[in-house]
């Protein structure tokens, strides 16, 4: 697996690239985009809703920028020479001699005076700053000459959407040690243990293979129709479905997996439900190949559905993108149609949610390879029993 910094360099190589001008200077504030372009992923943005870092880059050099409290945990996963433009107030009882002339560090009272002192420090000779988000947030970056916040935007969309080997690598393996946790976690599960049990198990072996949880979603019985929901202490009982979609992170790139469980025997209608959408699910899988369009998977997944069995089914997307966002482009819905190009790592899925019966849904994530695909997740797309 090679070093964060070495993928992030590489990562950068390709906005350069498609920005497709020597005279551009480029800025990453969200927060994707920084661990994209910078391979340092700060823990306050779990903790502090107005967290604010960037990275500032050309063709031959970078500036990370962020709060004081980061320099060192920052410095600890960066390339040298390594420049950090911090700002906040912040005590660590270190010497100068720790700061060789491999890294440089530079303090301010506030985030915008930080990022003006790094663009400042590389906009020499450069006639254009590409913002990944709006740069009038930052009074002032309205000041300087600009790419459209449009295209600035889609130049980063773009390069993140197409995965080197190594980021293919950490996909692989957090994709391959979320499902060994959910098999343990199905493994366990039966009619008198809770949701939060299961949750639990599968929270539990993703932190001991390496992985940061990101959303453990653990919904049985009537809750199965709650997308996106919390687990509770819901006691599982004979006849519940138990749907679970799960995502965690290694170094900042995702995994998303999702399956259905029931608790003993299925009745009638959940068999026909489970296999209408798995019908749909088979069909999502054989059209994710070089050159499709999103907007032709999609039609095509939601038509297999119905006619496996459920002619109400509706959907406003059948799968995304998957990388340093669980979420990320493209959308595999029916508008901006977009073609599925070599190197995207794309998820399909066929959730249904019912209110007040319950909900069913299985997840896939394939690397679009040169002629075909490759699937990630190998778990069997199938209807679990679990012992009641």
């Amino acid at each position: 697996m090679l070093p964060p910094a070495v993928i992030a360099r590489m990562n950068r190589d390709r906005v350069v690239a498609l920005g497709g001008a020597g005279d551009l200077l480029f800025v990453a504030t969200r927060l994707p985009n920084v661990v994209y372009c910078s391979g340092y992923r700060s823990t306050a943005y779990d903790t502090d809703p107005d967290h604010r870092m960037a990275v500032v880059f050309d063709s031959d050099n970078m500036i990370l920028v962020g709060p004081v409290a980061d320099f060192w945990g920052a410095s600890e996963c960066a390339a040298r020479p390594f420049i950090y433009m911090g700002y906040r107030r912040f005590f660590f009882d270190h010497t100068e001699a720790l700061m060789d002339g491999e890294i440089r560090f530079e303090q301010y009272s506030d985030f915008d005076s930080a990022l003006e002192a790094a663009i400042a420090g590389l906009s020499d000779g450069k006639t254009r700053v590409a913002f990944d988000a709006d740069p009038t947030a930052s009074g002032f970056a309205s000041l300087l000459p600009s790419l459209g916040q449009k295209d600035a935007d889609r130049i980063f969309r773009t390069a993140r959407s197409v995965k080197s080997a190594a980021e293919i690598g950490l996909l692989r393996s957090a994709t391959e040690i979320t499902e060994q946790a959910l098999s343990l976690s199905l493994a366990h599960a039966r009619a008198g243990v809770t949701e939060a049990d299961v949750a639990a198990d599968v929270t539990a072996a993703m932190i001991r293979n390496g992985m940061r949880p990101g959303f453990v979603v653990v919904t049985s019985g009537p809750r199965a129709a709650l997308a996106d929901a919390y687990v509770t202490r819901r006691i599982l009982h004979p006849g519940d479905i138990v749907r679970i979609d799960v995502g965690g992170t290694i170094e900042g790139y995702w995994s998303d997996t999702a399956c259905s469980a029931v608790v003993g025997e299925p009745s009638d209608e959940i068999e026909k439900v489970g296999a209408a959408l798995l019908a749909g699910q088979a069909v999502a899988l054989e059209q994710v190949f070089p050159g499709n369009q999103t907007a032709e998977i999609f039609n095509a997944t939601v038509a297999a559905v119905r006619a496996g069995g459920l002619p109400q089914y509706r959907r406003h997307h059948v799968g995304h993108g998957l990388g340093l966002d669980s979420h990320e482009f493209p959308t595999i819905g029916p508008d901006h149609s977009e073609s599925l190009v070599q190197g995207m790592v794309i998820n399909v899925e066929t959730p249904y949610y019912r209110p007040g019966w319950g909900g069913i849904m299985f997840e896939d994530t394939l690397i679009v390879g040169e002629s075909g695909v490759e699937r990630l997740t190998m778990l069997d797309n199938r209807l679990i029993i679990l012992p009641a």
